[in-house]
């Protein structure tokens, strides 16, 4: 008894749309990477790896420093943002996976990413801040941000 008999077979007409005849959108998944030291912690450094893609954004952003072990970091948070079409300066966001510790600054880079590019972001975060300042979170803000943008070539703001 041969495998093809008992496998069902499916119908193959004109009308019936096939895998093959599927229309295929292959992203460009070359990333960029990017490790920038942030202003107001000399020792820390904010790794940004980005990966534009034809319809939206993929960043992920980890953050090292000495004092920290050297094992593997947790996954962090990963947070969906698009732009809104009724209101234009407040895009919507929705977290896909939150830990409580990256979940704000994984949300402020998504929105603002897609604020800039027009385009939806998808930003996964696993970068600590430890015990810093608010002007330390925001100078880090700035610095992810602008890298991205400086990557994607798009000179918005």
């Amino acid at each position: 008894m041969s495998a093809s008999s008992d496998a069902p077979s499916l119908p193959q007409s004109p009308s019936e749309p096939t895998a093959t005849a599927a229309t295929s959108a292959s992203p460009t998944l070359h990333f960029q990477q990017l490790s920038v030291p942030l202003p107001l912690s000399p020792h820390t450094t904010l790794h940004v790896q980005i990966t534009p893609l034809q319809t939206s954004t993929m960043v992920f952003l980890t953050t090292t420093d000495p004092s920290s072990s050297s094992s593997l970091s947790a996954l962090g948070s990963f947070v969906y943002s698009m732009p809104n079409r009724l209101q234009p300066s407040e895009p919507l966001s929705t977290p896909l996976y939150a830990v409580p510790g990256s979940i704000d600054f994984a949300t402020r880079v998504a929105k603002i990413l897609a604020r800039r590019t027009g385009l939806p972001a998808y930003v996964g975060c696993s970068a600590v801040f430890g015990s810093s300042v608010i002007e330390e979170e925001m100078a880090a803000v700035r610095a992810a941000v602008e890298g991205v943008m400086g990557v994607l070539g798009e000179g918005k703001r």
